[in-house]
């Protein structure tokens, strides 16, 4: 069989390495005013969500990706209360995060609202938390948005796409330096910071310019492996003025929440800042 045959999708990354899943059928595929959007389902990976090309989650393995963007995070607030995500349209970021009944609203900003549509109807466990009374969804350009608050969030996750055409502004200094502004004296921020292995100059950007807005320090990149990505080890960053994910890590996680997740617990969060020499030296030359 032929990767070329049309039942199959393929995302090529630089025209050097690829991921391919065969597809029983294309469930959606529509052009909004900012992306095309294609949702496929398949028998080993679930239903696909594909934006302009490019995989951005799948059923098989969503969940590494949105808990550990949020949990590390939560586990080291000390009394989080309001909770904003820029990006993650798909809803996955908000389901994670309404499992914590401590927060008292989380401000959904995403671009396009064809993205939150399309998976409230197609993912509807990954975006089941949308419909949390404390949830609000607004369609605005995060980086305008973002620019408004001052010292407003407990907590901000930056769930962006790769640095390219409109996504650009979301790896550049004064969105950065927009988000440190917006959070709390004891707020922390998470943002996707791409491949180290298959995304070197990306990276580079990404901590370099966070380094230059939280200051040096204050940034502390983690990993995670999320199969559908190019070069599957993927990278996030913590941002604080005061927290530490490291040396605040936390001894356990409270029961009721463990039953409701499925890869992050205390000893993931313990791994996940534990990186390997490449990596280390990366940020080194990035600061």
């Amino acid at each position: 069989m032929s990767l070329s045959d049309s039942e199959w999708f393929t995302e090529a990354y630089e025209n050097r390495t690829a991921f391919s899943v065969r597809y029983s059928r294309k469930l959606f595929d529509q052009v909004s005013g900012f992306q095309r959007i294609e949702i496929f389902e398949t028998e080993p990976m679930g239903r696909v969500l594909v934006l302009d090309g490019c995989f951005m989650l799948t059923d098989k393995d969503h969940f590494v990706y949105h808990e550990m963007i949020a949990h590390p995070a939560m586990a080291v607030l000390p009394n989080p209360r309001k909770a904003l995500v820029i990006g993650g349209g798909d809803g996955g970021v908000v389901t994670e995060l309404v499992k914590y009944p401590q927060l008292e609203s989380v401000t959904l900003c995403e671009i396009d609202p064809l993205v939150v549509s399309a998976c409230r109807e197609y993912f509807p466990a990954i975006s089941a938390g949308l419909a949390d009374p404390r949830v609000r969804v607004i369609n605005e350009d995060g980086a305008a948005y973002i620019a408004q608050f001052e010292r407003e969030f407990d907590l901000v996750i930056v769930d962006s796409t790769d640095p390219v055409g409109p996504g650009t502004v979301l790896f550049e200094v004064p969105f950065y330096q927009a988000v440190r502004k917006s959070l709390t004296s004891d707020g922390a921020a998470v943002f996707q910071t791409e491949s180290p292995l298959f995304m070197e100059a990306n990276f580079l950007l990404a901590v370099g310019n966070l380094t230059r807005a939280f200051g040096a320090g204050q940034v502390r990149p983690y990993l995670a492996t999320i199969p559908c990505y190019p070069g599957g080890l993927w990278s996030f960053s913590f941002c604080s003025e005061r927290r530490d994910p490291i040396r605040e890590a936390p001894d356990t996680v409270d029961r009721g929440l463990l039953e409701r997740l499925s890869y992050y617990n205390a000893e993931i969060h313990r791994g996940a800042f534990a990186l390997p020499l490449f990596v280390q030296r990366l940020i080194g030359r990035a600061v």
